[in-house]
């Protein structure tokens, strides 16, 4: 038995025991790291930059209540003085990192960048037990909705960086960034996860239309980005989350750019993009004349929402995109609105796949894929509705873009807004739909069309009021595929646009004189059995001859 004299000694030496065990020394470890995609190069400039090994560098106190008590760490050779609240410290001149000790959770560093980033400050924490994987609140995130986070984020995104990679969660919260004068953007390092809890859009027609996504990084004020992609990135993976913007002017939820070392491999799975200018833009600057490189770009189960000017804007040499069961749900378009789902300036080895997209009734989008010039393109079980157009390809009528070595394909898409082609284009299509009159082309697009509709069901839905259908009234049409009669649309032959070589006998169909077929056009062909030889009208009585049609009658070869 306790005696009671001894229990408040020994509740004392609990709580000594407590404050001792929390206030655990940290290791706080990194390098000189300036994460900041640059615009103004003139050579190759890679967003993750470090600065001299000898640059002097300020750790300040974020805890008053606590003393200044870092310490270099035993063996590092980091330089490291004491001065009030706070101190200075100097990497390991061989090795480049820096190490100290200290009790805080963390600790804020600056230190003097380079020629494109003059000022570096982050929030610095100890290295966790089993780093790999961070919590965004464990580098001072609030996630209230009301509190600006992007210092939080951009020091969590450098502390990651200085590891080579890593997974940064966002726990439910609404985090916001860019509510200060010197904010321009999150730039993302190469082998970093953003990772959320998921990606249902804010407002989601199947909820409640006041609610939130649980976890969303909301972007105030305009002209700037969510998330920036410069040069030398690579392996960048975000999903489950919402991006979303207070407003639309000239803002961005992911901004890729750069000049000279491209970036590549980017994945995003399951993000929402809800009301940018444009949910992803990704261009070239112009010191290179936009010759840059984005490639192996990846987007599976993306959702665009109300993106004023387009939920994705490509304006590179290459891109390599491959955009697969997303979604794009376009604003009205208007003056000031273009109200585009894809737009591809100059591209190649795009697919699109299980991709849908479109406007309201009454409440049109703008284009579902705007395209000014491009190598070959996929798209594949897609579809749109209630948009202006479908695809437009060179809108701008630039008399340099068009080329017939890559086409676009389409396979088992439906497409009912207008498709127009204003450039030399090869064009494949094969067991899609269309609606009548569909295409707007001159005899520079040339078609090659297998198993294609052009009016929906005849036996159910008939043409809708469009009419007889036209197809490819004025394209070049190289090959395309017959089609039978149904009900109200009339059946057309299977044509062939240029000369045809067989390599084998070609077999006519077989008649007898009396069961040639009437109302064929001139030119037309078949095998009599029972005619004669050299008559301008066919008539029995012979061992067979071909016959063809001239001047709206059967005549005997």
């Amino acid at each position: 038995m306790i005696k009671k004299y001894l229990l408040p000694a020994i509740l004392a030496a609990l709580a000594l025991f407590t404050i001792s065990t929390s206030a655990q020394t940290g290791k706080f470890e990194g390098f000189n790291i300036i994460l900041d995609a640059p615009q103004t190069q003139r050579v190759a400039a890679c967003a993750l930059r470090y600065a001299p090994s000898n640059s002097f560098i300020t750790i300040a106190d974020l805890d008053p209540s606590t003393p200044m008590d870092v310490t270099p760490c035993e063996g590092s050779g980091t330089n490291l003085s004491v001065n009030g609240s706070t101190a200075s410290m100097q990497a390991n001149p061989g090795t480049n990192k820096w190490c100290f000790k200290g009790k805080d959770k963390k600790y804020r560093i600056s230190f003097n960048g380079d020629q494109y980033t003059r000022r570096v400050i982050y929030d610095w924490i100890a290295t966790p037990e089993n780093p790999g994987f961070y919590d965004i609140k464990d580098f001072g995130a609030v996630g209230d909705g009301r509190t600006d986070d992007s210092m939080a984020i951009r020091s969590a995104l450098a502390f990651i960086a200085t590891r080579n990679g890593g997974t940064l969660r966002f726990s439910d919260g609404e985090y916001i960034v860019g509510n200060s004068p010197d904010y321009n953007g999150l730039t993302l390092p190469s082998g970093i996860v953003i990772e959320g809890t998921n990606a249902l859009q804010s407002e989601n027609f199947s909820n409640n239309y006041i609610q939130k996504n649980p976890s969303r990084i909301t972007l105030v004020g305009a002209n700037k980005a969510v998330f920036r992609i410069g040069e030398c990135t690579e392996r960048v993976v975000i999903k489950d989350i919402e991006l979303f913007a207070q407003s639309n002017q000239d803002t961005y939820g992911i901004e890729a750019f750069g000049a000279y070392t491209s970036a590549q491999d980017i994945y995003l799975e399951r993000v929402t993009f809800s009301k940018f200018f444009r949910g992803i833009y990704a261009y070239g600057l112009p010191v290179t004349d936009k010759n840059w490189q984005f490639d192996y770009v990846k987007l599976n189960h993306v959702r665009f929402m109300f993106n004023r000017d387009a939920g994705l804007y490509v304006d590179v040499r290459n891109s390599d995109w491959k955009i697969q069961s997303s979604l794009f749900i376009n604003p009205k378009k208007a003056a000031g609105t273009n109200a585009n789902s894809m737009h591809f300036e100059r591209v190649a080895g795009v697919l699109i796949e299980d991709t849908y997209g479109g406007g309201f009734a009454g409440a049109p989008g703008g284009t579902f894929i705007n395209i000014l010039d491009s190598g070959p393109i996929t798209v594949i079980t897609s579809q749109t509705e209630a948009m202006t157009r479908s695809l437009v390809y060179n809108q701008v009528e630039n008399p340099y873009a068009g080329d017939y070595s890559y086409p676009i394909m389409f396979v088992n898409s439906v497409f009912g807004n207008p498709i127009e082609f204003k450039a030399r284009r090869t064009f494949v299509s094969t067991g899609s739909v269309y609606l009548a009159n569909t295409f707007i082309a001159d005899n520079r697009l040339r078609v090659y069309s297998t198993g294609d509709r052009f009016c929906y069901d005849g036996a159910t839905l008939g043409c809708q009021g469009t009419g007889v259908p036209n197809m490819f009234d004025k394209a070049t049409v190289v090959f395309m595929t017959g089609q039978p009669g149904e009900r109200g649309i009339p059946d057309r032959p299977t044509f062939f646009g240029t000369d045809v070589e067989f390599g084998a006998p070609v077999k006519m169909p077989n008649f007898t004189q009396d069961k040639l077929p009437t109302g064929k056009p001139n030119g037309s062909m078949v095998y009599c059995s029972n005619c004669r030889r050299n008559t301008q009208t066919c008539s029995a009585g012979g061992s067979g001859a071909p016959a063809m049609v001239v001047n709206g009658q059967w005549s005997c070869l």
